[in-house]
């Protein structure tokens, strides 16, 4: 009986640690498990042509790259620059404004198709968040106006006059395989306008990367995306 109660104490005192290092191992398996769904995948460069397809139709141009790191195919931190040329002269009033600077805009994508263990990296819809700014420099011209104070005609010919903005975007958009290490990409976004600077005797039309100078207006992209992997 001694030699059996001597066995069993043995195996309890040996069965404790064994059960606390069990319960360690657990919780490092789950730790490890948590970080490795945010685990570094590559990073992913892509062009903007709606910018340039949009001239059709507008009396701007503008095209853009960005850069964008993935990790766990569900969180895409994204960096933005590109540059935008404005030429346009209003028909009604014969006001025209000029303006070509560049713009820059910071934020990041969230996949939406997202799974616990392994995230679609293929095709997906994904949310987006940004912030832009530009500081940029703009001419504005007029036909003769009247003064309706002192009489007589007045044309403005304003030159380099210094604009600045800083702008949030929102916004989802959709990203489909076609070939490998390639992806297609739409995006449609509402921007909203945080700041502006503007000239003592002008205001500006166009706000490189943001569009008609409102409160708020919507954009989008369309995109091409090649994939680099990085193990």
């Amino acid at each position: 009986m001694r030699i059996l109660s001597c066995i069993l104490l043995s195996s309890m005192l040996l069965a404790a640690p064994m059960k606390t290092y069990a319960q360690e191992t657990d919780k490092e398996t789950k730790k490890e498990s948590v970080w490795s769904m945010f685990k570094f995948k590559g990073v992913g460069i892509s062009a903007d042509i709606f910018g340039c397809a949009a001239a059709l139709i507008n009396d701007n141009i503008s095209t853009e790259v960005a850069v964008e790191a993935n990790f766990g195919n569900r969180i895409y931190p994204v960096f933005e620059v590109g540059y935008d040329w404005c030429n346009t002269t209003d028909m009604t009033s014969g006001i025209s404004y000029r303006a070509n600077a560049p713009y820059y805009r910071a934020g990041i994508n969230y996949n939406f198709f997202t799974k616990k263990d392994n995230p679609n990296p293929k095709h997906y819809i994904y949310g987006l968040v940004r912030l832009g700014w530009s500081n940029f420099r703009y001419d504005v011209t007029t036909p003769p106006i009247t003064d309706p104070v002192w009489g007589g005609e007045v044309a403005l010919d304003l030159k380099d006059v210094k604009g600045a903005s800083l702008w949030g975007e929102i916004g989802a958009g959709i990203k489909v395989k076609i070939a490998k290490g390639f992806h297609m990409g739409w995006s449609v976004r509402y921007k909203i306008r945080f700041t502006e600077k503007v000239g003592e005797n002008s205001k500006m039309w166009h706000i490189p990367g943001y569009g008609t100078n409102s409160t708020n207006v919507f954009g989008g992209t369309y995109s091409l995306i090649y994939d680099i992997p990085i193990k």
